[in-house]
This record gives C-alpha cells, structure tokens and sequence, in this order.
C-alpha cells in the first residue's frame, strides 16, 4: 500500500467538490488515491500534506490565501492574484501556484472571444474576481469591476489598471463583450437592466440569478463547469503531471454525493495507514479532536453537499 499515490482536495466544506470526479480519467484506480479532506487550519492541512505525503491537491475556501504564506515556494500567478488554488508536494517542499484564471480566459476564448482589446466587465471583488482580473488583463482585454462595496473594487481595480463602475450606477454603461460573475447565486446588480453584452461567464454551478437573468434576455450563458475544467486542466498539469483538455475534465462534473453510502474517515495518528487501504469519500482531520468534533464536521458536510 505504500506505493499508492495520494492527491486531494481541501477546503471547508469539501464534501460538494466535484475535484475526484473531474480528475478521475486521469488516474489510476489501482494506483491512486484522490481524496476531500477537511483540514482544522492551514496549518493542520501543511501536516495532513507532510504526514501522507499527498503529492498534490487542489485548494478551496477558506485556505487559498493562507496557503500563500504557509507554502515553501509560490509561482508568480498565486503571488499575483494573492492566492494558492493547488499545491504540489515534492522532497518535503510545498509549492503553491493558482489556475483559476485559466477558469475565467480559457472558456471566453473557447466562445470566440478574442480577449485582447475587448470589453469585460467582472462582477465582484473577492478571490475568483482577483483571478479573472488577473487572467483578463494579463490577456490584453480592457477590464471594468463593480462591486456591491466600492472600495473593494476601487482596490482590486487600482492593483490592475481597471476601471470601475460604481454598484449603484444610474449612467448609462458600455456594451461589453462579455460579463463575468463571481457575486453570490442571489446576487443582481442595480444596474442589470442597463446591462449589455454578448455572454455571461457564471464562477458557480448552481442556479443563479444572473444566469436567470441573461437566458430570459437570450444571452448566452457559460456556467461554472467550464470555468471549473479550463482551470483543472492546468492544475492537472502542475501537480498530477499529466496532459488533458477541457472536455475530458467536464464529463464527470455532475451530481451530487450519495450521503446514504458515504465512506468516512476520522483521520488520527493511529489510522493514517487507511487512507491508502480503502477509497473515502470524506477525510475528517481529528487530530487532537473529540468524536463530538468530528460528528459536527460530518453533519455539517453533509447538510451542506445533500442537504440532510
């Protein structure tokens, strides 16, 4: 069993990651191991990667920024965008780097769009909108961000050279090549109606409003599984070592988990030799933690992926 190779995904929650599906055409079932764990912190998720020896892993909320400082080394586009979406492990040393704004240019350019030169418009201010910036200008495109609090986005618009369009704007707007949205499901700016552009790129893949929004408007809408395999792609690269495209990596981004038949594992020091014996759907780092902790964990997880 020690010859099993072990990647992840972290993140709290982690349950609802589509992460083991996306990467599984690219690994192999006898020798690989590809797991969700929940980490207590960025700094328990550094020893859960040291104590398995997990090769690689993708990272989600809340730790991409903190693995910006807890990584050994980090690639100049983690450093830019001030966040680590994926890590690789090698000689003791953790490298992060980010590929989400493959997630943002990769499906506009697969559109059509030619992004040097057009106009886009970013809805939000947090991580994913910081990697769109980021991939957007670094690719030639004139960039505005509006944001439901404007200093947030005067902030991220000022670090990248970009406009900005006030949240409560009443003056009349451009038309843009393309919106990209990285607000909450609800969320709908105040100035929608004035809005014009020819496609929506949505970060998320659950129902939002501004995809509601668009198709009543017959704007086409690319949903968040694109931007979810554009930046699997890369970071299948990075830290499986291994070539793929998009639309292997989309094939399996669908459904939810089976919460009736789900295979858990409270991690401790005395069971670490499981993970590489069985195929868990839910790792638990319990390290010091009672079971009452681990219960919660679990319920919480699961409430949140199935809603049970």
């Amino acid at each position: 069993m020690q010859n099993i190779r072990l990647y992840a995904v972290f993140g709290i929650p982690v349950l609802h990651s589509k992460s083991p599906q996306m990467f599984s055409p690219l690994l192999s079932p006898a020798r690989d191991r590809y797991l969700r764990i929940r980490p207590q912190s960025g700094k328990d998720l550094v020893r859960v990667v040291k104590t398995l020896i997990i090769r690689g892993a993708s990272i989600t909320s809340p730790f991409k920024e903190a693995m910006l400082t807890l990584s050994d080394h980090v690639t100049d586009a983690a450093r830019a965008v001030g966040a680590v979406n994926c890590i690789r492990y090698h000689k003791e040393t953790i490298t992060g780097h980010n590929t989400d704004h493959y997630g943002v240019t990769g499906p506009l350019e697969a559109h059509g769009l030619a992004l040097r030169g057009s106009r886009i418009l970013v809805l939000g201010a947090g991580g994913a909108a910081r990697a769109a910036v980021y991939g957007l200008a670094r690719a030639g495109a004139a960039v505005s961000v509006s944001n439901r609090t404007d200093h947030k986005a005067k902030r991220l618009a000022a670090e990248f050279g970009c406009n900005v369009i006030p949240w409560e704007s009443h003056s009349s707007l451009p038309h843009f090549d393309a919106v990209v949205s990285t607000i909450l499901p609800q969320g709908m700016p105040p100035f929608a109606d004035a809005l014009r552009c020819d496609v929506l790129l949505d970060a998320i893949y659950k129902p939002s409003s501004m995809t509601a929004y668009c198709r009543e408007r017959s704007i086409p809408v690319i949903g968040g599984e694109k931007w979810l395999a554009f930046q699997g792609v890369e970071a299948a690269r990075f830290y499986l070592q291994k070539q793929s495209t998009p639309d292997v990596l989309g094939q399996n981004i669908t459904g939810i988990p089976n919460c009736d038949s789900l295979k858990i594992l409270a991690l401790t020091p005395e069971n670490i030799h499981m993970v590489r014996s069985h195929n868990y759907d839910l790792v638990i780092s319990a390290f010091g933690q009672s079971a009452s902790f681990v219960k919660e964990c679990i319920d919480e997880e699961k409430h949140l992926a199935c809603g049970s």
